[in-house]
């Protein structure tokens, strides 16, 4: 996944610099933002219900195009977050990886420097989980799961600089064991995200 995660930045910013060169001015915006993530849904959890994990770091990177009919203040594009999550569920510290690949709207209530904007993003996650020891020598194989992927988001921006907190809604994930581990495990797995970015633009929106 990180691999893919690399190979799709690396087009989008190819993407960027081919416009920035063959347009003096294109409504056209790249932003990375990083920061903490809150593991989120069952995988998390005890069976008595309790929390388990509090904490994972996250990152994201988007690709915005903004509309002149929406006095540009609505943009589309792709995005892709990425969380590592901490859980000790089975005793042992481990790491859990969630990314989101998927498209993106933004709405800026303001064409300033000083902005509120939400949005929202729609797209395929993957969880993978690490090899989990279940005793006796059993362990279930680092595997991954699929599912569709909900992230909503809210923040206000300060120029280039933005204050975020997104949500990657919770989904199930099927995980399947090894020839000598239990079957299927099924949980689900989200996380919250606050998180500090920075967007560079392309044109003058303000």
């Amino acid at each position: 996944m990180r691999n893919f995660f690399l190979k799709v930045a690396i087009t989008v910013c190819s993407l960027v610099v081919f416009v920035s060169v063959n347009a003096e001015e294109t409504p056209f915006s790249i932003a990375v933002q990083g920061g903490y993530a809150s593991p989120q849904g069952s995988w998390f959890k005890a069976v008595n219900g309790e929390k388990i994990s509090k904490f994972g770091v996250n990152a994201e990177f988007d690709a915005l195009y903004y509309l002149k009919q929406f006095d540009y203040k609505l943009g589309i594009g792709v995005t892709i977050n990425y969380s590592l999550l901490l859980s000790d569920r089975f005793g042992d510290i481990e790491l859990y990886e969630l990314g989101l690949y998927g498209i993106k709207g933004q709405w800026r209530f303001l064409n300033s420097k000083i902005s509120p904007y939400v949005a929202f993003s729609f797209g395929l996650t993957q969880f993978t989980t690490p090899k989990i020891p279940m005793g006796n020598g059993v362990a279930v194989k680092i595997e991954d799961a699929l599912n569709v992927g909900i992230r909503p988001e809210t923040g206000v921006e300060f120029g280039a600089f933005f204050l975020s907190a997104g949500y990657i809604i919770p989904m199930t994930y099927s995980i399947k064991g090894g020839k000598y581990s239990i079957n299927e495990i099924n949980n689900s797995a989200g996380a919250l995200q606050i998180n500090l970015g920075i967007r560079i633009s392309l044109f003058d929106r303000y």
